[in-house]
């Protein structure tokens, strides 16, 4: 099997880092505490007023993400996708025309998580995986460091955008971005398969059409997968790495400030810090798991979050905690990476998309646990010491579940299929 000198696949991996980098994940990660910062100053609210806007949009946004499934199994990645940009920039637009009601302001977060959930990279991992097989992890962690991206730009921008022009500006300006930029750029590179350009997975040429259709369709049934131990045992697994990365990071300036006595400039450099090892986080994690099975990446992750929110809990040294924050970007990076790999490794490419919406349900559903759950153990227990150390040791749940994983779904290889196809003719 030849293969062209540039894999057109990559354009797809560099499109799709464009949407991930830009979507409401890092927005929301990246961006929430510095932008609810500036807006209970504005208004008086406390910081459990805001922990509860964030609690609604990850519950949104939870809901959200099974019901993406159906239209990208439909429709594909790239409409998909423009479409949920154009309906992000408009949340952004609405969130910063709220005028000091806490009613307001959890609608419109309300929104935001609901429709602007196809952002992210629920959107874009069924076309990386029906363009790559065995760099599918490389192609999945390229695509989802671009996330880093955002998380590194997001809170220096905004800090400079609130600080110069006021929150609501700063939000138009995003939405305008979301626009002029990342739509053109998703609508020009993503394709949603290789079939239609004579390709199998990574470069390969098909041999024939039926060969090429069968590499990209094999696969479980949605049904069959639910009857499945294996994708409860993930469902569980993601929905406490949910809740364990969304309870610190709403919570990031309450936990520096309170804690640690940082500024909101220390705290915004921090975030950048951390979005900056998402980067590294995310290309490694997605080069291990074309090398090592997944469920053991899964465990590299867990240590390294449960790491973090130990050192946060004893400690307030600034060198510290630059390294827990470290840590835990390094930890991002496993999650995104393990939910659409696992899903295709498991269960075929067939149902990937709903499968990855309902894992992704999964994780999110924690997520909104976290941040109010959090809040009120911080005041129950009169700091985020203990809170922290809890956090730290229920990583021994996903972790004693990943291990009792067994091997991949298995299925036959694109080269079986071809060499099948060609004894036939």
């Amino acid at each position: 099997m030849s293969k062209q000198s540039y894999f057109p696949g990559w354009n797809v991996v560099i499109g799709s880092g464009v949407g991930i980098a830009f979507g409401s994940v890092p927005f929301f990660a990246a961006g929430f505490a510095l932008l609810a910062g500036a807006m209970a100053k504005d208004y008086g609210w406390t910081q459990s007023d805001v922990a509860k806007a964030a609690s609604i949009y990850l519950l949104m946004q939870t809901i959200a993400y099974p019901l993406c499934g159906p239209p990208l199994d439909r429709w594909g990645s790239r409409k998909f996708a423009m479409l949920s940009i154009v309906l992000f920039a408009v949340s952004l637009v609405i969130l910063s025309q709220i005028q000091g009601s806490l009613l307001q302001l959890y609608l419109a977060f309300a929104l935001m998580g609901f429709i602007a959930a196809g952002t992210n990279v629920v959107s874009y991992a069924r076309a990386i995986a029906l363009w790559f097989n065995r760099k599918r992890g490389l192609a999945l962690g390229l695509a989802a460091s671009a996330q880093a991206v955002g998380s590194f730009l997001i809170p220096i921008l905004a800090h400079k955008f609130i600080t110069a022009y006021g929150w609501s500006w700063s939000l138009i300006a995003f939405a305008a971005f979301e626009i002029i930029v990342c739509l053109p750029l998703v609508a020009l590179l993503i394709k949603d398969s290789p079939k239609p350009y004579g390709f199998l997975p990574d470069g390969d040429i098909a041999v024939t059409e039926t060969a090429a259709a069968d590499a990209a369709d094999e696969g479980m049934k949605v049904g069959e997968i639910l009857r499945t131990g294996v994708f409860w045992k993930l469902a569980i697994c993601f929905a406490i790495m949910g809740m364990s990365f969304y309870a610190i990071a709403p919570n990031i300036v309450y936990i520096l400030t309170k804690k640690a006595g940082m500024s909101l400039g220390d705290v915004a450099l921090i975030q950048a810090i951390s979005g900056a090892a998402v980067l590294f986080g995310r290309i490694g994690f997605g080069y291990l798991l074309d090398r090592i099975h997944a469920p053991i990446v899964g465990l590299m992750a867990l240590a390294l979050s449960a790491a973090c929110a130990a050192i946060y809990s004893m400690t307030v040294v600034p060198a510290l905690i630059v390294i827990a924050t470290v840590l835990n970007g390094l930890a991002i990076g496993g999650d995104t990476d393990l939910m659409p790999y696992l899903a295709s490794r498991y269960f075929g490419n067939r149902a990937v998309s709903r499968i990855f919406g309902w894992f992704l349900f999964a994780f999110f559903l924690g997520a909104a646990v976290g941040p109010v759950a959090f809040a009120q153990l911080s005041a129950s227990y009169g700091g985020a010491e203990t809170p922290l150390l809890m956090l730290a040791v229920l990583q021994i749940v996903p972790a004693a579940l990943f291990l009792s994983m067994g091997r991949y779904r298995a299925t036959p290889t694109v080269g079986a299929k071809l060499g099948a196809a060609a004894v036939s003719q």
